[in-house]
């Protein structure tokens, strides 16, 4: 077998594929621009079919969706302290909380530092006090199969488990654990706006620490420090910080456009009102427009300054993931139509503009040094029409 997919549209890079193969004739390769694809070796390949026969991606893309039977509410965790540590409204933090209590373990997306480097993986914790390596938003391509042997391990001792990830990576865990999925094994997807790479996201911070002459020892895409928001921060080995924001770095507003993800996620058949987590976490944007009456400056149960949440409970089994381990989820009924307004993944995929190709190419040409340039053109631009535009209100 030659390929495990027909066209870079039709793989998401979850690598199940590669784990099922029972002559480990697959890797994970980058590309150029540093997304991931299963690379077969052919010579040891047997054809057998495995690394097909287990790819959701491409099945998902020939069937139909409909809504199901979903319930939505806005929500937040009321553990005060978790809540600061998460993106939004930290139901996650509140449901793998009580999860890891009541003796089970959770997977998700962590993010470590070396040398200035940033790895992105999935791994699995079983303790609370390892919890806050996996809250917060990583917005770039976690590599999932890093998790799948442990994963394997807990579910075969008897243990429950919790994955949360991209819905590509939670239809992949379920169809690969799929005995498990009516007993041991529940599952939170994301309201996913697309992945970049590891590979342009370090390639950007290699840049960055070149420019300001540091080495850095964390990203945080979002801070609560900063309010409720898209504000977040470059921490340094000196523990000095700079404010990471759209407006001031490239990977940050290219990533927040659309403009840099890996192409399945522009064809993702996962971004529709059929969800295939048990729960679906987002941020609810709107609900100061549709639904202020929740807010507490209007009297309502929920700080806006701390962050809300969207939670879609999907079905019978996210009812129950629920009730047994949502005792510090604050919730209240709202309309799903309000919250699919702002988050548009629910209902198609990410777009980006022709300036993506423009992006890449100067990438894959001259680094990453030359996807600054594009972006401190756009500023300057953006600057000067803005002056214009203020200069001819004065007229």
């Amino acid at each position: 077998m030659e390929k495990v997919y027909q066209s870079n549209d039709a793989c998401c890079g979850c690598g199940v594929c590669m784990t099922v193969c029972p002559k480990q004739a697959i890797v994970m390769k980058e590309d150029e621009k540093g997304f991931i694809y299963p690379k077969i070796n052919t010579e040891i390949c047997v054809d057998c079919g495995a690394c097909k026969n287990v790819c959701r991606f491409a099945k998902k893309k020939s069937e139909s969706t409909d809504s199901g039977s979903s319930i939505c509410y806005a929500a937040c965790n009321t553990d005060k302290e978790e809540l600061s540590h998460s993106t939004s409204g930290g139901i996650f933090s509140a449901v793998a909380h009580e999860f890891l209590e009541r003796g089970g373990v959770v997977a998700g997306a962590c993010m470590k530092f070396n040398d200035g480097k940033a790895h992105v993986f999935h791994t699995v914790i079983d303790a609370k006090e390892n919890l806050i390596i996996l809250q917060g938003s990583k917005y770039v391509q976690s590599h999932l199969w890093e998790c799948l042997d442990s994963m394997e391990e807990m579910l075969k001792s008897g243990r429950n488990v919790l994955f949360s990830g991209t819905p590509c990576q939670v239809d992949a865990v379920k169809n690969k654990f799929k005995k498990y999925l009516e007993t041991q094994l529940f599952t939170i997807d994301i309201i996913c706006h697309g992945v970049p790479s590891q590979m342009f996201f370090n390639s950007f911070l290699e840049e960055y620490q070149k420019r300001s002459g540091i080495q850095l020892k964390s990203v945080t895409f979002r801070d609560k420090k900063y309010g409720w928001g898209r504000t977040g921060q470059l921490v340094a080995n000196d523990n000095s910080i700079e404010k990471l924001t759209r407006d001031d770095f490239s990977y940050y507003k290219y990533f927040l456009d659309g403009e840099i993800n890996r192409e399945s996620c522009y064809a993702c058949p996962y971004a529709c009102p059929d969800r295939v987590g048990d729960i679906t976490i987002g941020d609810y944007w709107g609900v100061k427009k549709y639904d202020p009456q929740l807010l507490s400056e209007n009297g309502g149960k929920l700080d806006f300054k701390q962050g809300v949440s969207c939670l879609i409970v999907n079905g019978v089994r996210g009812e129950e993931l629920l009730e047994r381990f949502g005792g510090n989820v604050q919730k209240e009924l709202v309309d799903i139509q309000h919250v699919m307004q702002i988050n548009t993944q629910l209902r198609q995929p990410v777009a980006h503009s022709e300036l993506r190709k423009k992006i890449f190419v100067a990438y894959t040409k001259k680094g990453y040094a030359q996807v600054d340039k594009i972006f401190k053109r756009q500023c300057l631009w953006r600057k000067i029409k803005d002056k214009i535009k203020a200069f001819l209100r004065l007229q």
